[in-house]
């Protein structure tokens, strides 16, 4: 494969001396320049930062710094490839093929990493180098050993995913949902793990000897650039903690600004700024050779920046305060996260340059992860996945509105050392094992028009079993309880949320406690003697024997349509006696404060269990609703999809008041809409 390096060598009057070579041999000396004045650059960082915030307005100044991505391009290739042998050099390392090439960025400083690399384009071709080939940033000093990952048959992925402001937030699985789901859908060999709650705490005890286990870490999280005084002002407004930081020391003062990404605090709404140093200290020593931040800008370095900005005032006062925006004026420094990652010994880091939208996001992540698992090379799958936002760029912005967004420039791959993820052959006995594993698993069945939307009610829900392990999910007939619930099976034990769960729906039969403990019995004790044996026991002695091993393994025992079992008026009559009642509730109070998630379905308050999922007076119960706005939009459009078939008549019906009035009605009831 012909590499091109572009290697930093010092700091000159309007840019930097640097050189260039091919495979480390021949070295032609270039001066490059930054290709934009300030006044540009804020017009850049406008169109990703802040236009999609309010698409109707300025889109003079966003198609100008949309088409001004290729000019930069083209005039930064013109800089390195000045020297004609240098260009000859470069033309002969293309007869390859631009998929065989190549090209590595290294530097140390902010101001030559601040270049946008990523955009390097030759003008007699149709796409950036970054779209058809690999673009790699490197750093003349890693201090940090490099990662060694223990020997292991299929792929550890952990996904930090952190919603500090739950249903005010975007979407809790908008990453790993289609990731998981490309997972399954190819059958790879990998194990996913989700990291609940997404805190620093958590994610801290969750790597604890653990040194070596995980090939990839991802974080989906929000991220950003923060003077002191912004961190300062997060603080007040009881937005950021600041004294309750787990394992860190309080923020000290600092010059300029300093890159953080964005955990879970102890409630909603308050986040936990990690500054990038200190999750560079978390991670190090613990062996993960790839990190992969679909955090907004978590790959941003911010240049020196001198006092003349003429033009850059206008711009400036249309921009929103807050966690995104610049100072006007700061000393250069290591401002990005991906960067400072390098040091803890993580090999490979993919970055954000800008604020990246969710849509995108879900884009790219589904397609590298697609081709990581498919045995591509990881700069290879990462080159697809920006190749993916390249060729689709409609992007949902604010007011439901669709617009194009060249924003297949924001990844930033910083790769000190290449990365491959072989895995162990499997043995004929072993691969028997692994399969008979994944038919073990409970397979979801999804309902006609698909599982859609309910990603607040799932974070909310499991928050709320981390909180207490007994939940009541209570919601009216329609409401999509039992398919929740169904799903919800399948998620937790694909994310490890749960070893596996047991699913007793009294809509179906009158289940006593003896029935339940014969059922979770054959799975705790799947050797045929050892349940011989267990069900040789008394009743008694199986009841303590299921409640010992639930207490102190994570399970999930869902009761769904509990109403059933009291006999509630239009309930399915499935009823137990006052005694089978009882012996019930004992049953579950004894497993509460355990590992095992219990959740209740049903119709009605169940005001007999209330007990159960009661801690410190506080009721653990969740409300179930209709679908929230966007996803009842979705599921109404996939009905009109499949019923009416014609588009123009689809087109025709949206803009009917009677068909507005009527998804008012319906409130976003699932069954009802269907």
């Amino acid at each position: 494969m012909p590499t091109l390096t572009i290697r930093e060598r010092e700091r000159v009057d309007g840019g930097f001396a640097a050189n260039l070579s091919v495979d480390n041999q021949t070295q032609f000396d270039i001066t490059v320049r930054d290709p934009f004045n300030e006044r540009q650059e804020w017009e850049l960082e406008f169109y990703f930062e802040e236009w999609i915030r309010f698409p109707f307005d300025r889109q003079v100044l966003a198609e100008r710094a949309a088409a001004s991505i290729a000019t930069y391009g083209e005039q930064l290739f013109e800089q390195v490839f000045e020297n004609r042998r240098a260009f000859s050099a470069y033309e002969q390392a293309c007869q390859e093929g631009l998929s065989r090439l190549r090209i590595e960025i290294v530097g140390d400083s902010p101001d030559f990493q601040a270049l946008h690399w990523e955009a390097l384009k030759d003008p007699d071709l149709p796409r950036p180098f970054a779209v058809d080939c690999v673009v790699a940033r490197k750093q003349f000093q890693v201090r940090s050993a490099r990662a060694t990952v223990k020997p292991s048959p299929e792929i550890n992925l952990l996904v930090v995913t952190a919603r500090p402001d739950e249903e005010s937030d975007v979407g809790y699985r908008t990453i790993s949902r289609p990731l998981i789901e490309a997972i399954e859908r190819a059958q790879l060999r990998v194990n996913v793990e989700l990291l609940r709650p997404g805190t620093y705490e958590a994610l801290e005890q969750h790597l604890d000897g653990k040194e070596g286990v995980y090939h990839i870490i991802h974080f989906d999280a929000h991220g950003g650039l923060l003077t002191h005084e912004q961190f300062e002002q997060g603080v007040q407004s009881n937005r950021f903690m600041f004294q309750a930081r787990y394992g860190r020391s309080d923020m000290k003062r600092f010059e300029g600004v300093k890159s953080f990404l964005f955990l879970e605090g102890e409630s909603k709404g308050k986040s936990d700024p990690v500054e990038a140093q200190e999750l560079a200290d978390l991670l190090t020593g613990k062996g993960i050779p790839i990190c992969i931040l679909n955090a907004c800008q978590s790959g941003k370095q911010l240049r020196s920046v001198g006092t003349d900005r003429e033009g850059v005032g206008e711009l400036n006062d249309s921009l929103t305060d807050g966690a995104e925006r610049a100072p006007a004026e700061f000393n250069a420094r290591e401002t990005s996260l991906g960067s400072r990652l390098m040091t803890a010994g993580v090999q490979m880091v993919v970055a954000m340059g800008y604020s990246v939208t969710v849509s995108a996001a879900a884009l790219m992540m589904e397609k590298l992860y697609g081709e990581l698992f498919g045995q591509r090379g990881v700069p290879d799958a990462i080159r697809l996945g920006r190749k993916e936002l390249f060729n689709k760029k409609n992007r949902r912005a604010y007011f439901n509105q669709v617009v194009d967004l060249e924003d297949w420039l924001l990844p930033v791959v910083y790769a000190n050392r290449d990365v491959e993820l072989r895995l162990q052959e499997l043995g004929a006995r072993e691969r028997a094992e692994y399969l008979m594993q994944r038919g073990e698993r409970y397979q979801f069945e999804e309902p006609t028009y698909g599982f859609v939307g309910r990603d607040l009610e799932i974070l909310k829900i499991e928050k709320a079993l981390l909180r207490h392990n007994v939940l009541l999910l209570r919601g009216m007939g329609g409401t999509g309880k039992t398919t929740l619930l169904n799903y919800l099976r399948a998620w937790w034990q694909m994310t490890h949320f749960v070893e596996s769960t047991f699913y007793f729906g009294y809509d179906k039969a009158a289940y006593t406690l003896q029935q339940i403990l014969r059922e979770i019995g054959k799975v705790l004790y799947p050797d045929r003697y050892e349940f011989a044996e267990f069900e040789a026991m008394p009743i008694e002695a199986q009841e303590i024997g299921i409640v010992d091993k639930l207490k102190t393994e994570s399970y999930a025992l869902i009761l769904d349509n509990l109403e059933s079992v009291t006999g509630q008026q239009l309930a399915i009559q499935n009823t137990l006696s006052e005694e089978e009642q009882e012996k019930l509730r004992r049953f579950l109070a004894r497993l509460k404060g355990g590992k095992t998630k219990i959740v209740l379905g049903s119709r009605s308050g169940e005001e007999w269990l209330a007990d159960i999922f009661t801690v410190d007076n506080r009721s653990n119960v969740y409300q179930l609703r209709g679908l929230d706005p966007e996803s009842r939009s979705l599921l109404a459009e996939k009905i009109l999809a499949a019923q009416v078939k014609d588009a123009r008549r689809i087109a025709e019906l949206r803009q009917d008041d009677g068909f507005k009035r009527l998804m008012n009605v319906l409130a976003g009831y699932p069954l009802a809409m269907e």
